[in-house]
Order: C-alpha cells, then structure tokens, then sequence
C-alpha cells in the first residue's frame, strides 16, 4: 500500500484524509507530540462519521513518504518543511493544498521541487469546528505539473486519485488555473471575514459581490504584467461556481476570524501590494484589507 502523509488537519486537510480513509487507503496525520495526543483522545468527525488517523511525529523517521500532502496555515509553512525532510525520497510526490501562488516556491527551496504537482482546491464549503468538519460538496483537487508535462509524478498521482472517491481534475495549464484560485481568494476570503459574511450574502447581494471584485480586478492587473493571461470575464465564472455553495458555509479566512486564529493576510493581500509594488501597479483595495484584517488580528489580542 503506498505510504500518503497528511499534513495540516483543517478544514481541507480533514476532508481529504477522510475521504482517503473512505476509499480504503490509510494516510498517516503527520502532526507534534500535543496535537497527537488531542486527536487521538478526541478523533475526528467528518459529515457525523468518526474517523480515527495514524498519527506519526516529524522525529519518528521510519518511512519514506510516496505522497505528502501539504494543507497548513501559510505562517506554518516554514517550519514544516524541516519536518517534511526526512520523509523525502527521491520519488515522493509532494502537493500543496494551501490557497495562494506562493507555497510550491516555499517548499520547493527546502525539498526540492523535482516532486513537485502544484494543486488547488476548488468547490468545497467545508468548515471545521473542533474536531469536526461539515461541508455540502466535496470539494475538487485541480493539479498539474508547473511545466503542463505528464511525467513520472503526474502519473503516480493520477493513479492514486483514480483508487479514491476524490474528485480530481488533472490540468496541463496549472499556473494559470492556481492565479485563477489565488484570486477568488484574495476577493472573496478577504471580504467576507472582514464583513463577518458567509457565502449566501455575496451570492445573494451584488454590492458584497463588487468588493469582492474591486479585489480581484488588482490581482488580474498584476497578471497580465506576469504575462497571466487571466480576464475579468474569471469574475463572472467564480460568481457561477460560488453559487453552488452553501449560502450559511464560510470561507476559510472567514473561519479564521470567527475563531480568532492568526489570518493568511500576508500570503494574499500582502502578495498583491508586493507584487503591485514590483511592477509598478497601484493595489489600494488590497492595501486597505490588508490592514482592516491586521486591525482584526490586533482586536484578537484585546480579548485575552
């Protein structure tokens, strides 16, 4: 059987290994000593089904991974890759699920990027309280080799998904899909944790859905200057898929806020004003959310 680690058990990490666990395979929570500890007492519940994982700690080197799977808040990045090091192999497929255009780059400076699938995560609602997590759809990995070939690892992957009931969708332009992905996140995930608004107020209300696109439109500015070719008509399609959603579900940003966790800002909002700053493009909506959402960061630590 072919040895899948998990990396990050949120919303999406749970899901996927739930789903993995539902399709007959066993992946391994790579997690520390006081997180394994709480999973294995509490468990995890996925749509009302419990769910038991193999836990293994970043010290406990006694395999080499054929898969890892990367879904962890952007400011934990850095430091798991160190733990990912001594699961490498020469043939492990490493994929990031993480929202942004940054963390294959992130991760590649560490493990190599020779393994590399670039993957996104598209129609999913799911939302993680405590130990459970709920969602309407299942959600879809989009993926793809960054230079579009079906290599060795494309393949592997390919042939792990088709074993699984996850919906996969394999892609020979993944840099253009995950800017397409980047920038639903930077409008939607923003705007609705700075309104305190789930899905239903942007699919029901257009004034919500054009600050959303007041975002967006600086990230498809950007893209062109990087030779992206991405359109305002994206805005439109988003809005199509958005609309499949649960109306009462919630953005991962927007989880975040409610739980008063630390915000992936950085890796959104503040990508845009960096890269608006390289070439030479104004980001004022995003420089304006990027500090609405450090001021709620702040708010955070006013009620401790």
């Amino acid at each position: 059987m072919k040895k899948i680690i998990m990396v990050g058990m949120g919303a999406i990490g749970t899901t996927f290994a739930a789903q993995m666990k539902d399709s007959g395979l066993s992946p391994l929570v790579l997690s520390d000593s006081a997180r394994k500890a709480r999973y294995t007492q509490e468990g995890f519940t996925v749509n009302g089904k419990s769910y038991d994982f193999e836990y293994i700690l970043p010290t406990e080197k006694h395999l080499t991974a054929d898969f890892i799977f990367v879904a962890v808040k952007y400011h934990d990045l850095p430091a798991i890759r160190e733990d990912l090091k001594p699961f490498m192999g020469a043939h492990t497929v490493l994929v990031s699920l993480m929202n942004g255009i940054d963390s294959e780059e992130i991760l590649g400076e560490t493990l190599g990027r020779e393994g590399i699938v670039h993957a996104y995560v598209m129609q999913i609602d799911a939302v993680r309280e405590g130990q459970s997590v709920t969602y309407s759809q299942p959600g879809q990995i989009v993926y793809g080799r960054a230079n579009g070939q079906e290599d060795e690892a494309m393949t592997a992957l390919k042939s792990l998904f088709n074993q699984t009931i996850i919906n996969h969708l394999p892609v020979n332009n993944i840099l253009e899909r995950l800017w397409f992905k980047f920038l639903i996140n930077v409008g939607l995930n923003q705007v609705s944790a700075i309104l305190d608004a789930p899905y239903g107020v942007f699919q029901r209300f257009d004034m919500a859905y054009e600050l959303v696109k007041d975002a967006m439109r600086e990230v498809i500015a950007i893209s062109r200057a990087k030779g992206i070719p991405l359109e305002e008509s994206v805005m439109d399609d988003f809005k199509e898929i958005m609309d499949t959603l649960d109306p009462k579900a919630m953005t991962s940003m927007h989880q975040d806020v409610r739980a008063q966790r630390k915000t992936e800002v950085e890796m959104l909002a503040g990508k845009v004003i960096d890269l608006g700053r390289k070439y030479d493009i104004p980001t004022p909506v995003n420089d304006t959310l990027f500090k609405m959402l450090k001021t709620l960061e702040y708010q955070y630590t006013l009620n401790q």
